[in-house]
């Protein structure tokens, strides 16, 4: 139960952080209004050579594991967790809403469970399955509630965050059960490492350091840049990789439900309109969130129940 409270701190602080990401990556490429400054490439390019850069004191003190048997994980985790949906967000998010992106993103937990019964076999409750359920129709009450939302519009940039959160279902059940054994500092520096030569080349060939100097508004786009790799990129999955161990792979992927809840409130805050029905959706979303990581509380609870009664 402890494990448990404090994995609830780290998925709220987590949903939080990723809920802003979705925000900050629009900024890198359009820091203000009407001045494009950076690619999509650029910002996805630049965000991953920032992190692996930031993680690269502590990946070279874990050198020795690149020796091991669980190299060619670390080199999973980097691509599928990292580096590939950071191109496929960034794409996506030229053309659709920062919401929109963070609603989508929520069918992570569902490929979670997809890649955890198919790849490693791995034993899901009942329970868990109506809470993923749940959950998916408050995806969609959210998506259907926002008035503007078409799906036929993007089919591209809809499809590129629908393959990334497939790559991050890959990239949870990977940590969960081939990197269990390593510590979630190794996991994330040795991940970003990985891919360091893929971001270094991709900076190199965008020329985005030309861009960072030489733009309107450049310094200002690498700014976001910048709080997007440190934190939203290095600091945060050090601390999503310590809640899969705490937990379990798909508490951790549910992370995913709370993003759309924070970027929607973020929204509100900064006097964007919420709707009833986006604030009912939001629930049913907190409700499957609730029964896909509660469950053995729940099963306690009716054992004890059902013990009392007879």
């Amino acid at each position: 139960m402890q494990n448990k409270l404090a994995g609830i701190g780290l998925l709220v602080i987590l949903g939080a952080v990723w809920g802003s990401s979705f925000i900050l990556m629009k900024l890198g490429m359009e820091p203000v209004s009407g001045f494009k400054t950076m690619s999509h490439m650029q910002v996805a390019g630049l965000r991953m050579l920032i992190a692996a850069v930031v993680m690269l004191p502590f990946a070279i003190r874990s050198f020795g594991l690149l020796r091991t048997k669980s190299a060619p994980y670390f080199l999973i985790v980097g691509l599928c967790g990292n580096l590939i949906p950071s191109f496929l967000f960034t794409y996506a998010g030229t053309v659709l809403s920062s919401g929109f992106c963070g609603i989508l993103n929520s069918f992570t937990p569902i490929f979670t469970v997809l890649v955890a019964l198919v790849a490693f076999k791995t034993k899901v409750h009942w329970i868990q399955i109506i809470g993923i359920s749940i959950g998916t129709l408050g995806i969609i009450s959210l998506v259907t509630s926002g008035g503007r939302l078409t799906l036929m519009n993007s089919p591209s940039h809809i499809g590129a965050i629908l393959i990334g959160t497939l790559l991050y279902g890959i990239s949870v059940n990977t940590i969960r059960n081939k990197l269990s054994h390593v510590n979630p500092l190794e996991v994330t520096s040795l991940g970003l490492f990985c891919i360091l030569p893929f971001a270094l080349s991709s900076f190199l060939y965008e020329g985005t350091a030309q861009v960072i100097v030489n733009a309107p508004f450049g310094w200002s786009a690498f700014g976001y840049v910048l709080f997007l790799g440190i934190v939203g990129t290095a600091i945060s999955n050090i601390y999503f990789n310590k809640l899969i161990k705490l937990t379990s792979a798909i508490f951790a992927s549910s992370v995913t439900y709370l993003i759309p809840v924070f970027a929607v409130l973020f929204g509100f805050i900064l006097k964007e309109s919420i709707t009833f029905m986006q604030f009912v959706s939001m629930l049913i979303l907190l409700s499957g969130v609730f029964l896909v990581n509660f469950h053995e509380l729940l099963l306690r609870n009716m054992r004890k129940k059902k013990h009392e009664l007879f």
